[in-house]
């Protein structure tokens, strides 16, 4: 029997996500907790901070503990050598650092997750991941981490973020629940950002962008069937797509919320081009752990009261994805 239980709560809105992962867990033989919730949160923030606390009370129960979102799904067993503390990380040429979606803890990191909890409604505009990013380096507490990736699908990091998958992937996490409302997520981990486009038009490239990040079937044969313009529901690996009216969706928002499919961008190479454009400025991700500070008694305790300088935690991540390559 495994020594850590796979834990992950949900929303209304995230329940139809639940069964995959608890099949996951049946079929790997993992112990598994999850949790209901009665009400969608309406702040993508606010689901964020209370993952934290419902991390800590899961970690007093049951001592170490697997979180995963619960879109996530288990794809081949878990390495005996994953261990606690353990967390997915990322490199994209507008940032890098920790990706919460993926997350070992036990009881001895109990200090730790109550200083997560502490710090994380001080930024209340900022995700956890960041706030956690923050305090792992202040904390200098060493994480064991899990590289994640968005687009090649020739990878060999263990975490796919997306519904494909390879001989190397261990753990999808798609982006899929995002459908919904792609811009509620776009401002938490973007910031706010000039609108050169109307929000119709906005919604649409950041759907088309989770189209190619997700979808684990055959591109060509889909830009085929859309560019012949003959059938009105072609499904292929989990989506639907109307060539006569060029739209298109996963299929558990068809045909509700099914959108434009010749928005940009138009190939998934230009989508990973996109994803991977250096900024023009300091990434959002690195502006907001720069401006976390922590309080005189913490700082008293860890030695710094702020985060200058993260170069040598970013030479960790990029040397643990060139591992990957």
């Amino acid at each position: 029997m495994p020594d850590f239980t796979v834990v992950t709560y949900f929303t209304p809105n995230f329940q139809c996500f639940e069964s995959g992962l608890r099949e996951d867990c049946l079929r790997f033989n993992y112990p598994f907790h999850s949790q209901g919730l009665a009400e969608n949160y309406q702040n993508v923030i606010q689901a964020f901070d209370y993952k934290i606390s419902f991390i800590h009370e899961m970690v007093q129960r049951f001592d170490r503990v697997l979180w995963l979102d619960v879109e996530c799904r288990i794809v081949r067993p878990l390495p005996e050598q994953w261990t606690s503390p353990l967390i997915s990380t990322y490199v994209s040429g507008r940032s890098q650092g920790f990706s919460s979606g993926v997350l070992m803890l036990d009881k001895s990191q109990l200090d730790f997750i109550e200083m997560w909890m502490k710090y994380a409604p001080k930024y209340p505009d900022y995700p956890d991941d960041f706030v956690l990013d923050f305090l792992a380096m202040v904390a200098s507490l060493d994480f064991m981490t899990v590289p994640l990736e968005f687009y090649d699908r020739d990878t060999s990091c263990p975490v796919a973020r997306g519904l494909w998958e390879n001989e190397h992937t261990i753990i999808q996490h798609p982006t899929i629940n995002r459908w919904p409302e792609p811009l509620k997520y776009r401002k938490a981990f973007n910031g706010k950002e000039r609108k050169r486009r109307t929000e119709i038009a906005l919604i649409s490239r950041q759907r088309k962008a989770l189209y190619y990040r997700n979808f684990s079937g055959d591109f060509t044969s889909v830009e085929q069937v859309m560019q012949t313009g003959m059938q009105d529901e072609y499904h292929q690996s989990g989506w639907v797509f109307d060539a006569i009216q060029q739209r298109y969706a996963p299929e558990m928002y068809w045909p509700e919320l099914a959108d434009d499919f010749t928005a940009k961008p138009r190939s998934f190479q230009q989508s990973w081009d996109n994803f991977n454009k250096k900024p023009k400025g300091t990434a959002f991700r690195d502006r907001a752990i720069r401006a976390m500070r922590l309080d005189a008694q913490d700082a008293k305790k860890h030695g710094r009261a702020r985060a200058i300088d993260r170069t040598g935690l970013l030479d960790r991540i990029r040397d643990w994805f060139n591992r990957f390559r």
